[in-house]
């Protein structure tokens, strides 16, 4: 048996994810329950699961991740897979599986320490910029502070397969500031084709890189409110048609 680890689609963003466990043996297994065994996660956890897997195939069985515990640790990530209610297989994932939970871990820990200090959110109002093919609009993104007065600093954005997303004005929140209201920009992409758009399963995956104080920088998502991401289609939409001529 080989364990692996992996996240896709709709589970991108959430405590959701896939125990990979590939069958090389000659029998037909039946799972009962899977989990992991990782300081990084509390330590050892499992979960109920009723599940087949024949001889030579690979099953994807979703797991829901706790709480992560963010201290750094070298511990290697141990997949635990119960068969026929009684035999547990405990063994390191392979290669790619460690190093998607530590990614996963790194990026859950960052949210954490950002939500612990600061709230962000998307203002209301959206405005139209430039016209035609190169046209964008821009909102806000509304800082509040939860705790602490470090100097925050706004490094970057990243947008998706079919947008792009920019920081036009100030980045920064001193130390004396409470709130802010920072501008942010949404572009479009160069796809316009209708496989891209129908296919695009994550196509408001936005994330913000940001520094609070000394602390290392950190990346978190933030996805538009309905009303952005109503706007954003339409953004899409006037460009395409503009493009098309």
């Amino acid at each position: 048996m080989t364990l692996g680890f992996s996240q896709w689609g709709p589970f991108v963003g959430t405590d959701r994810a896939l125990l990979r466990v590939e069958n090389h043996g000659e029998e037909t297994l039946q799972l009962t329950g899977i989990g992991l065994d990782w300081p990084g996660y509390g330590g050892e956890f499992h979960q109920a699961k009723d599940a087949t897997l024949d001889p030579g195939r690979t099953l994807d069985v979703a797991i829901d991740l706790p709480e992560p515990t963010c201290t750094e640790t070298s511990e290697p990530v141990l997949g635990l897979v119960r068969v026929d209610a009684a035999a547990e297989v405990r063994q390191e994932l392979d290669e790619n599986g460690q190093a998607f939970v530590r990614q996963l871990w790194i990026e859950q820990c960052a949210t954490q320490f950002v939500q612990e200090r600061l709230e962000i959110e998307y203002g209301n109002r959206w405005t139209r910029y430039g016209a035609g093919s190169t046209q964008t609009i821009r909102g806000t993104l509304e800082l509040s502070r939860r705790s602490g007065s470090e100097t925050i600093r706004l490094l970057g954005t990243r947008g998706s397969v079919l947008y792009d997303v920019g920081l036009p004005g100030a980045s920064t929140v001193p130390e004396d500031r409470r709130t802010a209201d920072i501008p942010i920009e949404i572009a479009t992409g160069n796809r316009c084709d209708e496989h891209a758009i129908g296919q695009a399963t994550r196509p408001f995956e936005f994330w913000l890189r940001l520094r609070i104080g000394d602390a290392e920088p950190m990346t978190v998502s933030i996805p538009p409110t309905p009303r952005g991401q109503a706007e954003t289609t339409a953004l899409l939409k006037r460009v395409c048609r503009a493009r098309a001529g």
